[in-house]
């Protein structure tokens, strides 16, 4: 997997988009881009994505702005992104009380970076706030690159990729593909939106995830521009595994206080963590880079999807930081299998994204330049996991459907009840064919 590296800074530009419902224009300010849209640019029907029509601008240039730029610490921003993964757990396990719930923040990043890349002006600026709250864009870009980077080994892999509507293809620009590609290492492709598309796409999410994610997709619309998605795997091998006299059969209480039996797994960890509100242990992986962390709340009596809804950052950082390392700790959890899935549109709106899915307001001009405006219509996420004796298998998979809005209209209203008059007409000469009134009915 190529190394994701660059500075991502945001520097001033003038870019021509065409649009078929009117001007938008910024005023240009310290650190942000300066766009305007015109009501109509030439649209290039060759090469199959456009270029820039002053071919001048790439999305972000690199240059020395440390100026204008916020300076925040890896933990800073580590802390800062944290705040983002507690708001989307808080959302989902209040949501759906009463089931599994499974989240990956990560997949949602890198697929909203993505998407982020070809944003500019306020949608820019919440899509960036929401993810990494505090930060400058320019430090949470780079923040999420370095990221994906630093996750990826034997037992983690990443895989994002952009699926364009054939139909559309002209109309997104190539150097934001250049930039997913270079950035994120993107594949990107081109296909019909129609069930052979969705196909397409769900086959390409099911071997980047080994199989375990399938019909990320259900169907894509005529009106869509792009189809951005995020896959992630993993496969993880106990450190120690389990033998069969460490297999226990014992019942399981539900959150309905209902007994199931099932297998359990037994050890003995070297990790405890305890908060006051909270134990666990942390089973590592062979590899040594990551472990499972079990977070047992001391009441008894708690939904745990309350318990995790109203976790706090801070919360989980006292869990986190206070862990003993020297412990003797006698596990016991069960082997389990569990899948979930979401729809984030208004979950993410709510949390501060509110342009992105606007069809009005949502700035992807960084993007493409559709006659109308391009904006986010769906974020979908499923994601699945398998502990067993062996260890752990999970998997995430992330899209983010770009669409492009109906032009609006002043609404107006002609009721013809009372006498008129009416015209068949020539239509290129606007001469009329038949001319005549209607005094009665």
């Amino acid at each position: 997997m190529k190394k994701i590296v660059a500075m991502l800074l945001m520097a001033s530009m003038i870019l021509t988009m065409g649009t078929a419902c009117g001007k938008k224009t910024k005023s240009t300010v310290a650190g942000k881009a300066s766009v305007t849209k015109e009501t109509k640019a030439e649209v290039p029907s060759d090469p199959a994505v456009a270029e820039r029509t002053n071919g001048k601008h790439a999305i972000f240039q690199l240059a020395n702005t440390s100026n204008t730029m916020q300076t925040m610490s890896d933990e800073e921003l580590k802390k800062a992104y944290s705040q983002f993964i507690f708001a989307l757990m808080k959302e989902c396990a209040s949501k759906d009380k009463g089931k599994n719930v499974m989240i990956s923040p990560d997949s949602l990043l890198f697929c909203m970076q993505m998407c982020a890349a070809g944003a500019d002006g306020d949608t820019l600026d919440q899509m960036m706030n929401t993810m990494i709250p505090g930060a400058d864009n320019a430090s949470a870009f780079q923040y999420s690159v370095n990221r994906m980077n630093s996750l990826q080994n034997d037992t983690l892999s990443i895989a994002n990729s952009v699926w364009l509507n054939q139909r559309k293809a002209k109309f997104v620009y190539s150097d934001y593909l250049d930039y997913v590609k270079h950035h994120f290492d993107a594949n990107v492709d081109i296909i019909e939106f129609d069930d052979t598309g969705v196909a397409t796409i769900n086959k390409w999410v099911s071997e980047k995830t080994d199989g375990m994610i399938k019909d990320l997709i259900d169907r894509l619309q005529s009106s869509g521009v792009m189809v951005l998605v995020n896959a992630i795997a993993f496969d993880g091998k106990w450190d120690i595994t389990y033998d069969a006299g460490h297999i226990k059969t014992r019942d399981f209480t539900n959150g309905n206080g209902e007994k199931k039996e099932g297998k359990f797994l037994q050890s003995n960890e070297g990790v405890y963590l305890d908060n006051g509100k909270a134990t666990g242990f942390i089973k590592v992986y062979e590899d040594g880079k990551y472990g499972f962390m079990t977070i047992l709340p001391n009441d008894k009596s708690v939904d745990i999807n309350d318990f995790m809804a109203n976790m706090t950052p801070e919360e989980y950082w006292s869990f986190w930081e206070n862990k003993d390392n020297f412990a003797d700790v006698f596990a016991l959890m069960p082997e389990f299998t569990s899948d979930y899935n979401i729809e984030l549109t208004d979950i993410l709106a709510d949390m501060g994204m509110k342009d992105a899915f606007d069809e009005i307001k949502a700035d992807f001009s960084n993007m493409a330049h559709c006659d109308n405006n391009v904006y986010i219509s769906k974020v979908v996420q499923k994601t699945h996991i398998e502990v067993t004796r062996e260890g752990t298998k999970a998997a995430a998979a992330t899209a983010i459907y770009m669409d492009e809005a109906e032009c609006i209209h002043e609404y107006h209203e002609v009721i013809c009840d009372r006498p008129y008059a009416y015209a068949i007409v020539d239509m290129e000469t606007g001469l009329p064919v038949f001319l005549g009134t209607v005094e009665d009915i």
